[in-house]
């Protein structure tokens, strides 16, 4: 099933390789738009249930009460999620609204709930640090965040730091051997990509 996936997003522009300039303002040899997904439903319904597989072997769905994510790419994961294991769903933005309650936490959080953190795609993990914080700030227990794809970029460090372990159903380092082993990706890509990953 991640073969599959994996080759999908190549065939969709979902991932893409070459010089990209990042929201960071760095430069990658590759970009991962995981946007076009829920377009096309057989996709998104493998990716979900992959992720939740991920979920049942990874922590258990029992110790997950709510599924929270980021806007935007995260929040169609993570609704998809909330509503295939029955969870609540909450989500964390970016920067409160400057009207109405000026939240940063949308949602109804019961105090000691158990959260997972979920979004498309790790890089850096400054988002999905900056979730747990709210989440923690509002009452909520949070240990684990999942995300589709891990670019390998710092996301796992980070979130260790505050006692948050990463899971993902793949990282880009298995994601390109998985697009190689299919003849979808020649071994100077795969060579460009590597030493992407390494420089990091």
């Amino acid at each position: 099933m991640k073969s599959e996936l994996a080759e999908f997003l190549l065939k969709s522009n979902a991932i893409r390789f070459g010089i990209f300039r990042l929201a960071s303002g760095k430069e990658s040899a590759y970009y991962i738009d995981l946007r076009v997904l829920p377009s096309f439903p057989t996709y998104f319904r493998m990716a979900i249930d992959a992720m939740r597989d991920e979920i049942e072997q990874g922590i258990g769905s029992n110790s997950v009460d709510y599924i929270c994510s980021i806007p935007t790419a995260g929040i169609a994961y993570a609704s998809a999620l909330a509503y295939t294991l029955e969870k609540g769903l909450i989500y964390v933005r970016k920067e409160a609204k400057d009207h109405g309650t000026s939240k940063l936490l949308e949602g109804y959080l019961k105090h000691g709930s158990r959260v997972l953190i979920v979004d498309d795609v790790a890089t850096t993990g400054s988002s999905l640090a900056h979730a747990v914080d709210v989440v923690r700030s509002n009452g909520g227990i949070v240990d684990h965040a999942l995300v589709l794809i891990d670019r390998l970029e710092g996301a796992e460090e980070l979130l260790s730091s505050k006692g948050v372990r990463l899971m993902s159903v793949a990282n880009i380092e298995e994601v390109v051997d998985m697009l190689h082993d299919a003849d979808m990706l020649d071994e100077d890509t795969v060579r460009i990509i590597k030493a992407h990953i390494g420089s990091r």
